[in-house]
């Protein structure tokens, strides 16, 4: 049986994470990032954190996977985290699977949101006995839409 983690309240924690492609971090890009994260904190209530590599840029996450799993280990690990948010999708998250630990991820049940190449993050969780939610992300669904309701 899956564990299904519970639900955001408003004042939650949540983190966003580029576990795949980094554009949130490209310069022509940030902008983007900084209206998905600013709807999901006025309209939801919802206290947004970055970790440590989700800006870094797509060029440098392209070239370390390790780090990629490492911020997903850390937002798990993090008790004051709520949930994890995917920035945007892409074509290379499987290149973290190497550096997964299932049994953080197992301890620390919480919310997954992401879609696309977040699949294989679904996957991770999947082994790991974690529910998930295959839905939007913060650059295009949270940033993209002209207006977002609760």
């Amino acid at each position: 049986m899956l564990e299904k983690p519970r639900h955001l309240e408003r004042g939650d924690t949540v983190a966003t994470v580029s576990l795949s492609w980094g554009g949130a971090g490209d310069a022509e890009l940030l902008w983007r990032y900084e209206v998905g994260k600013k709807r999901l904190e006025d309209v939801f209530g919802l206290k947004v954190v970055e970790m440590e590599h989700t800006l870094s840029g797509s060029a440098f996450l392209a070239e370390h996977p390790l780090l990629r799993a490492q911020d997903l280990h850390q937002a798990f690990a993090d008790s004051e985290i709520k949930a994890v948010f995917s920035c945007i999708g892409g074509d290379d998250s499987i290149r973290m699977l190497p550096y997964i630990d299932y049994e953080l991820l197992s301890r620390n049940p919480k919310i997954f949101l992401g879609y696309s190449d977040s699949t294989v993050t679904h996957l991770i969780l999947y082994k790991a006995g974690i529910s998930s939610y295959y839905g939007p992300s913060v650059l295009a669904e949270f940033a993209e839409n002209l207006a977002v309701y609760p």
